[in-house]
């Protein structure tokens, strides 16, 4: 999955929100780490591990 282009897109406002699963989140994480951005995306932690990043307005 291209985390970049999710996370460019949520930024963007193309997108409302990503869904990452404790599965998927170590590879997510790769890409959060240096994306330039991360002030203007704020993670939402739901149950069983769930995280929904949605854009700040």
């Amino acid at each position: 999955m291209d985390y970049k282009q999710l996370l460019n897109d949520l930024r963007d406002g193309k997108i409302d929100e990503i869904n990452m699963t404790p599965e998927a989140f170590p590879e997510f994480q790769k890409v959060w780490r240096e994306f330039p951005s991360q002030n203007r995306i704020r993670g939402i932690a739901g149950k069983q591990g769930q995280v929904k990043y949605v854009r700040v307005n």
